[in-house]
């Protein structure tokens, strides 16, 4: 049975329907340390909810299908409203300068607190004196510039064209994703949905080149949906849309960059009463790592627990009771833009040193150590277990690096996730390690740090990779542990959507076809059911039903070019011509290079 979520309930109903009491109630970490008695009777009272708690709760009782009526749903509402009286509030780092002034003006120099924001609110560090590039094919030709509305970027093909006339187009950077110290990456916005601009900026190369994932695209790739999950890591109180896949409030969220909340909690009670605020060195070693690791810690894939799709982390809870980071086993972590964590525990130094060693130990996170003071810095936090007669380089050698330990130990590698960047080698080798050795595609996938997983996530890490990878034999290993998952009870929108995915790719659509309805009848915003949905309806000749599903798959997610292609098919065959254009002429914003809605255009125009 899998572990209940942290801050769910188990209601308990008579045959009427009228709810009789709470069979259980299980509490996040930060719950529980609130508690001034840990042994004391926990009221409804003091029940931390967090501010997601209530959609939390929506979903959870949408998922749960017939099993749950209108009356069941109203007590559930009125009992999470209830035990919310908690009510911690987010105030904003600013309400944190009146009084930790001085490091407040430290933590907003530092990379965490300058990692999102509106192109052109902060200090520029992209230069522009090497604004334009080709895409790794040659087919598409960028060039990056700014006026006084901002930041902008244009495209066009190369060569001989293959329509009448070149495909070119601009598009604005509205919002910049990334410090900067290593590279930044930009978002355009379509009518309120946010997506990743295939043009970034390297400071290693002083230079733009094609955004991380798309360089080999022979085509502007402008449709990459900005799911909340990446810019949680970079941004603070995320405003996505309900019923959206990628659309946000504007802004898309309240404080750019790693707020003080984030790691420190909600601070309206701190300020009204003096609460204390959460102090991450002083939490349990897994509740403290999980505050780092929510964001430095990307394993292979991570999969959310049951009726947990989108995990927020409360400062004081541990990361494994919303998620599980999924590793490949027997092999060294390759260095990745977010594998701090997974390289770290490779180290010598935190095998021997255990719980005592985390990242607050060599970091402060408040501050950065200027580039003449780096050396010193963390020499000196070498220094604190080590003894300068421990170190077997030569006298010579070590004045020559300037008696620098990382120069040595944690050396600067290219990452293996992304071109033209480079991160420190946090496995702290005693002798630099070679680079650029990649796992075995057909390791097990094991959780990090050890310990057991539920079938239904183990099932979900296999096809995750497995489909990112094109890997059949995860692939066929992950339609077997789904298969079981469903079997032992497992029927949350993710696991049968997967599974749907695994049977329809057999060619088994028997099988296939009431997953997705299921899947849909629990939640819509599954757009990958809806759009299946329609196809099923389109092959049986229902196209007005057929028409009503992508339509509605489109709300949630417009940027599905074949979903607009067939669409506008099933328009134009119902007799909407005009319609079917529009949604063609849409589709090709998206992507001017999308040849289908190009010729079936033409075909309409004719």
């Amino acid at each position: 049975m899998e572990r209940p979520t942290p801050n769910s309930f188990v209601l308990m109903f008579d045959t009427n329907g009228l709810m009789t009491g709470v069979v259980s109630a299980h509490l996040s970490s930060s719950a529980e340390n609130m508690r001034d008695d840990p042994g004391a009777p926990l009221p409804p009272t003091t029940i931390h909810f967090p501010p997601r708690g209530t959609d939390s709760l929506l979903r959870r009782v949408r998922h749960a299908g017939d099993t749950l009526d209108l009356l069941r749903f109203v007590y559930a509402l009125l009992l999470a409203i209830a035990f919310g009286a908690d009510g911690a509030e987010s105030v904003g780092s600013q309400a944190c300068a009146s009084c930790h002034a001085a490091i407040y003006r430290s933590f907003m120099r530092t990379q965490m607190a300058q990692s999102s924001g509106r192109v052109g609110t902060q200090e520029s560090k992209e230069q522009f004196d090497r604004a334009e590039f080709r895409d790794s094919s040659g087919a598409f030709a960028y060039t990056v510039g700014r006026d006084a509305s901002g930041y902008y970027f244009d495209f066009r093909q190369q060569g001989k064209p293959v329509t009448s006339r070149p495909i070119e187009g601009r598009r604005p950077l509205d919002y910049f994703v990334g410090s900067g110290n290593a590279a930044r990456s930009y978002i355009i916005n379509v009518d309120g949905f946010l997506y990743e601009a295939p043009v970034a900026y390297f400071r290693s190369l002083a230079s733009w080149r094609s955004a991380p994932g798309v360089a080999q695209l022979d085509y502007p790739y402008l449709t990459r949906p900005i799911l909340p999950g990446c810019l949680q890591c970079h941004a603070s109180g995320v405003r996505r849309i309900a019923g959206t896949q990628n659309a946000y409030a504007s802004p898309p969220f309240s404080e750019g960059g790693v707020a003080c909340e984030r790691c420190h909690g909600p601070g309206s009670d701190h300020i009204s009463s003096g609460k204390p605020m959460v102090n991450p060195a002083k939490l349990a070693p897994a509740a403290r790592d999980s505050i780092c690791e929510q964001c430095h810690l990307s394993g292979e894939i991570r999969v959310p627990k049951m009726g947990n799709d989108e995990p927020v982390l409360n400062p004081g809870d541990r990361l494994a009771d919303s998620l599980t980071v999924f590793v490949r086993s027997g092999s060294e972590a390759q260095l990745r833009v977010t594998s701090h964590a997974e390289n770290l525990t490779q180290s010598a130094c935190k095998r021997r040193s255990g719980e005592k060693l985390w990242c607050g130990t060599c970091h402060d996170p408040h501050s950065v150590p200027s580039a003449t003071e780096k050396a010193a810095y963390f020499r000196g936090k070498c220094l604190t277990c080590h003894q300068t007669s421990s170190c077997s380089a030569s006298q010579s050698l070590r004045q020559a690096n300037g008696d620098n330990c990382i120069a040595c130990h944690m050396p600067r590698n290219p990452t293996s996730d992304v071109d033209h960047v480079v991160f420190t080698d946090h496995a702290i080798p005693r002798r630099p390690a070679s680079v650029g050795v990649s796992p075995s595609i057909y390791a097990d996938l094991v959780p990090f740090g050890g310990g057991n997983a539920s079938t239904r996530d183990l099932g979900l890490a296999y096809v995750m990779v497995g489909l990112r990878e094109g890997n059949p034999r995860y692939l066929d290993r992950a339609f077997r542990l789904l298969q079981d998952a469903v079997a032992q009870g497992a029927r949350d929108p993710q696991t049968l959507l997967y599974l749907a995915q695994l049977y329809r790719d057999r060619s088994d659509d028997a099988h296939a076809r009431p997953l997705y309805e299921e899947v849909w009848r629990m939640d819509q915003e599954q757009y990958a059911a809806g759009a299946a949905l329609g196809a099923y309806q389109m092959q049986a000749g229902n196209l007005e039903e057929a028409v009503r599903l992508w339509q509605q798959t489109l709300a949630i997610s417009p940027a599905l070019l074949l979903v607009r292609a067939n669409l506008a098919t099933a328009l134009w065959r119902t007799g909407h011509p005009d319609q079917a254009q529009e949604t063609l002429r849409k589709a090709l914003e998206f992507n001017p290079s999308f040849q289908p809605a190009m010729d079936l255009l033409n075909q309409i125009v004719k």
